[in-house]
């Protein structure tokens, strides 16, 4: 699965042949067949190992009582750094663009962003975090943009440096504008180290 995500991330998914990814793992196409039976099967596992990083670092973003709203600007620098640093999430981001009208599972990993990100916009609405004339959908909407947004800018290569620094100075101008008092308590350069 490794071998197969790399591959995705750099040469997508329909650039890279089954021939590929057997040669990368180092087994023959018939070993490859005994563990997925189909490369969009083998897209479908990468998907599910990216949504299990996610469903870890939202646990890591609440698990501590930490205020909602700093835990969603926590779990956006944990994708930014998986941005850098994590092939399967790229790789499945990658499958999302390239085969997304195709539906499930190839848009897995963002469908579950989607519902991790309005999940905690509704908890912190519940507990006052965000001006009440800030809509869920519309900040669920904001968010999910910023995370696609820098990830298509380093993607191309049309930004480059520190996705992390990007996103903390694109936290730091909307949160005025969503947060309840003007989030003033909320550091828009993340509070967790990732993992």
């Amino acid at each position: 699965m490794r071998s197969a995500a790399d591959l995705f991330d750099r040469n997508g998914f329909s650039g890279a042949t089954l021939e590929d990814v057997s040669r990368a793992a180092g087994v023959t196409k018939g070993a490859f067949y005994f563990h997925f039976s189909s490369k969009d099967e083998l897209a479908g596992a990468i998907q599910a190992e990216a949504c299990t990083l996610l469903r870890g670092a939202v646990y890591r973003a609440l698990r501590d009582g930490r205020a909602v709203l700093q835990a969603l600007v926590d779990l956006t620098h944990e994708v930014a750094h998986w941005l850098e640093h994590e092939a399967v999430v790229r790789a499945s981001l990658r499958t999302a663009r390239e085969c997304g009208h195709r539906g499930a599972p190839f848009l897995d990993f963002y469908v579950d962003l989607q519902s991790a990100v309005e999940t905690m916009l509704i908890s912190a609405e519940q507990a006052g975090e965000i001006r009440e004339s800030v809509a869920v959908a519309q900040a669920s909407t904001l968010v999910l943009t910023m995370c696609a947004g820098v990830e298509m800018l380093w993607w191309s290569g049309i930004r480059q440096g520190s996705v992390r620094e990007s996103l903390r100075d694109m936290w730091a101008l909307i949160l005025p504008g969503v947060a309840a008092g003007g989030g003033s308590d909320v550091d828009p350069g993340g509070r967790l180290e990732p993992g």
